[in-house]
């Protein structure tokens, strides 16, 4: 039986067209990363500086994950009983926001506190998000004002979080879920940043958090020179590949294949 090739021929070129198109515009990066790590290396040298306070503390870093085991003797003061990491200085310019995010989990809270801190080093304001377990589970949101909190229940599962800074208000999420939006113009300037994550309890009642997937990303604003005209700047040679690159929406391979599937048709 002499099978016929046209229909064949021409489904698999309307395939390779979508492909072509799609893998152009899903590669397309959502942001330039700053900062990152998974905790998988064994050791935070060159990435943070540990800092603890207090007997009973504990850090390791196990199963990719950074682990803070918190213990306190009722001194009422988080400086003096606490484990912390903080991050080398983060350096981010002429920036339109800035994601910093991670997972997240506390698994036995008892009357501890969980941090995820951001300083602008420059003015020493920071943001953030802190779960407090006691008298019962709420989450607060540092801001250059003050504290908002409310009830939520603490994630004793790992789950992920984000904070989206803008210049005049920030973010805070949750499972892809936006908890707070709050106004804050404090931070429109800075560019030396710094991550604090770990916590701190006041009790002798042994608690655990856990962190992974520490990241800092951002979109930002281009200079006058990254955003002149191709045409000024370079020989046409360069400007028409520029033209057919730049954009990051670009179709090329996927309208060259529909055009020979249209050239297929009107040869039937």
């Amino acid at each position: 039986m002499k099978v016929r090739k046209g229909p064949f021929l021409l489904f698999f070129l309307f395939l390779s067209g979508l492909l072509a198109f799609s893998g152009l515009t899903a590669g397309n990066s959502t942001g330039n990363v700053a900062f990152y790590d998974d905790f998988s290396s064994g050791s935070i040298e060159g990435k943070w500086t540990l800092d603890i306070a207090g007997n009973g503390n504990r850090f390791s870093e196990e199963d990719g994950a950074a682990v803070f085991e918190t213990y306190g003797l009722r001194l009422k003061d988080y400086r003096k009983e606490h484990v912390f990491l903080r991050s080398n200085v983060i350096t981010i310019e002429n920036w339109d926001s800035i994601t910093f995010s991670g997972v997240w989990k506390f698994t036995d809270p008892g009357t501890a506190e969980m941090w995820f801190r951001v300083y602008d080093l420059d003015s020493r304001k920071y943001l953030g998000m802190r779960y407090i377990s006691w008298p019962s589970d709420k989450i607060a949101y540092d801001l250059p004002g003050g504290a908002l909190s409310e009830a939520r229940r603490i994630p004793r599962e790992y789950k992920s979080f984000k904070i989206v800074l803008y210049k005049d208000h920030v973010e805070f999420w949750e499972s892809g879920e936006l908890i707070k939006n709050a106004s804050t113009g404090e931070f429109g300037d800075a560019t030396h940043f710094q991550l604090l994550i770990g916590g701190w309890d006041d009790s002798p009642l042994k608690s655990h958090m856990y962190f992974s997937q520490v990241g800092v990303s951002y979109e930002f604003t281009p200079t006058e020179t990254e955003t002149q005209s191709p045409i000024e700047t370079s020989s046409p040679e360069k400007t028409s590949s520029t033209a057919s690159t730049s954009s990051g929406k670009t179709c090329g391979p996927g309208i060259m294949a529909l055009l020979v599937i249209l050239a297929a048709i009107r040869r039937r």
